[in-house]
């Protein structure tokens, strides 16, 4: 299955979400990690990391910083996945970039496979990144290294420097197996002029929502005129998902409940919402770029009562009405009017409890001969200088308090992808000031992280197929999946 997205941009500003431009990573000189164990950093350590759109520009770039800041060493970096297919169209200032990933199960379990070779071997990487790594299954097996005697015993990582809700999710079988540099949520937005003051009132982006909870407000606001949501079948099918698959997969306690009724109760629902109107069909084209970048291209004229978004999109409500316009699709979702969208609260899990995503995050071997340099290159990329450089991702919110301020301002100036950018007026650094606070003010409500396998989402992924083409019943992809779930866990 290909994923394809797409970002329209206009003026100065230009943004491709999970793939930037080319650009140094620096690091302050002294870079923590060192000072709190023997004082030394020589040698070779290795990173790798499935995704290559994700991680190589970046690491490669900051691999050559931090050697030549520490003659004596050398980092090198091994990526796996093939790159994108990237294409881009439009003229003058208004730029469309679409980004095709080609989905590759089978891929990321040869990754997985190789990791584990070379673990068993002992000729493994000293650095991993848990792109497609089952956290759980590395912990049980102690191949990861508990990070927090490092994080207690270095000076130069003080907690408060980061987001501390996020590290206090992350604690994992009484540790901290890896160190995310950046994070995403997502967040549902209202159009305001559909939904009732009377309504409003209970939205807010210090609020948390899950779908079903929006979608029963959705159903008492129902008239067939507007749809309630501007995801899809798929796309809802996929949040639903996210907001339930502790129940149907326990990866801690390796228990698959697929057959108790509320899995394919969540998959009666949607094809129930399908059925009443409620949700957009899927727009034809969304797997082609050319169709997708003429559908970027057109004016919006469909408005919905709720819309379902990534972190990046706040950019669109701040920058409305601004020479800054930008505008996002992808796959499972359909593009809308937005100018009259407000803050309806960051999304949560079924249970009320809020997760967040990570991009770029890294778990250092448990049997990596040289720790001290992997934990150092690891401090390293946590640093505000590495994490404003412009070959990170510019969808993602830094870890770190100050990179993710000032980055901020890139976004705003329109600096995100090198160059100095323009001057802020008052205008633009009030939105950018409100940008900050709704940004900070979403994150806190953080807390908790959803552990994941990309085993277990493959097999789901493949039988819900079935379910959305009409070739099998609910009842039918559940027992195929606890079948498969209940082998997967327990091999």
């Amino acid at each position: 299955m290909k994923r394809t997205f797409c970002i329209f941009t206009a003026a100065a500003l230009a943004l491709l979400t999970g793939c930037g431009a080319k650009g140094g990573a620096k690091g302050g000189t002294g870079s923590p990690g060192a000072e709190s164990f023997d004082g030394k950093r020589e040698g070779e350590i290795v990173v790798s990391a499935y995704d290559t759109m994700g991680y190589r520009n970046f690491l490669e770039e900051a691999a050559r910083s931090f050697e030549a800041e520490n003659p004596g060493t050398k980092i090198k970096v091994e990526t796996f996945s093939a790159m994108p297919e990237i294409r881009e169209g439009g003229t003058g200032t208004n730029r469309i970039q679409s980004v095709q990933v080609q989905d590759d199960p089978q891929g990321r379990a040869d990754y997985v496979s190789r990791v584990n070779t070379g673990l068993m071997s002992g000729t493994g990487a000293d650095l991993y990144a848990l792109d497609v790594l089952p956290l759980q299954r590395f912990v049980q097996n102690k191949n990861l290294e508990n990070l927090e005697p490092w994080m207690d015993a270095d000076p130069g990582f003080q907690r408060q420097d980061y987001r501390e809700n996020i590290l206090d999710a992350l604690r994992y079988k009484n540790g901290t197996w890896f160190l995310p540099l950046e994070y995403t949520f997502k967040y549902y937005a209202y159009d305001a002029r559909l939904v009732p003051a009377a309504v409003a009132e209970q939205f807010g982006p210090d609020k948390a929502w899950n779908s079903a909870e929006l979608l029963a407000l959705g159903e008492s606001l129902y008239s067939g005129e507007y749809k309630i949501f501007n995801s899809t079948l798929q796309g809802l099918g996929l949040q639903m998902l996210n907001e339930n698959i502790r129940k149907f997969a326990d990866l801690e306690n390796k228990k698959a409940n697929f057959l108790d009724g509320g899995f394919t109760g969540m998959l009666n629902s949607l094809k129930t919402y399908a059925e009443k109107g409620y949700l957009p069909p899927d727009p034809k084209g969304q797997d082609n770029p050319e169709a997708m970048m003429e559908m970027v291209a057109m004016t919006p004229t469909d408005r919905f009562f709720f819309k379902l978004n990534e972190n990046i999109s706040l950019l669109t409500q701040f920058t409305r009405g601004t020479e800054m316009r930008m505008m996002m699709i992808q796959s499972g979702s359909v593009a809308g009017v937005t100018d009259d969208d407000e803050i309806a609260g960051i999304a949560a899990l079924s249970d009320g409890a809020v997760p967040f995503s990570y991009g770029k995050a890294f778990g250092l071997s448990a049997q990596s001969k040289n720790k001290a340099l992997a934990w150092a290159f690891l401090t390293y990329l946590l640093q505000k200088e590495a994490q404003l450089s412009t070959s990170f991702t510019s969808g993602e919110l830094p870890l770190n308090n100050q990179a993710r301020l000032e980055k901020a301002e890139t976004l705003f100036s329109g600096s995100m992808r090198g160059g100095a950018g323009r001057p802020l007026s008052d205008q633009m650094r009030g939105r950018m000031e409100r940008y900050r606070e709704a940004v900070e003010t979403l994150s806190d409500s953080i807390n908790t992280l959803v552990l994941r396998d990309s085993a277990i989402d493959d097999m789901i992924s493949a039988e819900a197929r079935y379910f959305l083409d009409g070739s099998r019943s609910p009842e039918a992809v559940a027992k195929v999946l606890q079948n498969k779930t209940d082998l997967y866990l327990n091999e």
